[in-house]
């Protein structure tokens, strides 16, 4: 459990809080397409992704699917429903690799926070954050085209200071990074070509090599 305390959620917590958290959580093992819970389940825990990948979707009435968010290791979800006494989960949550999460009871960490207002404050902090970068998204999406949400992608999943050229490895299948930046497949790989031609990037399998960084940030 001491990989919670790398977390900003947990990294306030005292000895006998971090304790509390410990007792009330359990470690959960997920093989590559296992559902770790399903729209409008009960949601009693919230869990932090210690290795792997999680995508978290909404299926529509005809049964398409639409990617809401990519879980990496060391991010948390479903925390917000804590706040929602008797909630439900909104989205689907499914490994896409084999993956391995902590999943903390909401019951125990809320009446925790209603006697730490350090450790409130700090998840307040947090939530804001995922806010604004989900505003942010939102404008991504309806004012760009699919090739500049591509490339936006591309650019997020460079460290900050990575310079050309600089490898990229991915382990989530080409359909689900084009449902999660809202274009079809085939737009996906086309754009990926247009860049390859273009030698900005270099494409083998699950790998990208950027070779132009600064010729992306150009679009």
């Amino acid at each position: 459990m001491d990989v919670l305390r790398q977390n900003i959620l947990f990294s306030a917590l005292n000895a006998e809080q971090f304790t509390r958290v410990s007792a009330g959580s359990k470690v959960i093992e997920l093989k590559e397409g296992e559902v770790l819970f399903q729209q409008q389940q009960k949601a009693d825990y919230f869990y932090m992704l210690e290795t792997g990948d999680i995508k978290l979707y909404r299926l529509s009435p005809d049964g398409a699917e639409k990617v809401i968010e990519l879980i990496k290791a060391k991010q948390t979800f479903a925390e917000a429903m804590m706040f929602m006494e008797g909630g439900f989960y909104p989205v689907n949550a499914q490994a896409i690799s084999d993956s391995r999460l902590i999943g903390v009871e909401m019951a125990m960490f809320r009446d925790l926070l209603e006697h730490s207002p350090k450790t409130s404050l700090k998840i307040l902090g947090y939530m804001s954050k995922r806010l604004h970068g989900l505003v942010q998204e939102i404008d991504q999406l309806s004012l760009q085209n699919a090739k500049m949400r591509v490339i936006q992608f591309l650019l997020g999943e460079l460290p900050a200071d990575a310079i050309s050229p600089c490898q990229l490895q991915w382990n989530t299948p080409k359909t689900v990074l084009a449902s999660r930046l809202s274009v079809r497949p085939e737009t996906f790989s086309r754009t990926l070509r247009q860049l390859t031609q273009e030698k900005l990037i270099k494409v083998d399998g699950k790998s990208i090599e950027i070779l132009d960084i600064e010729g992306l940030k150009g679009y």
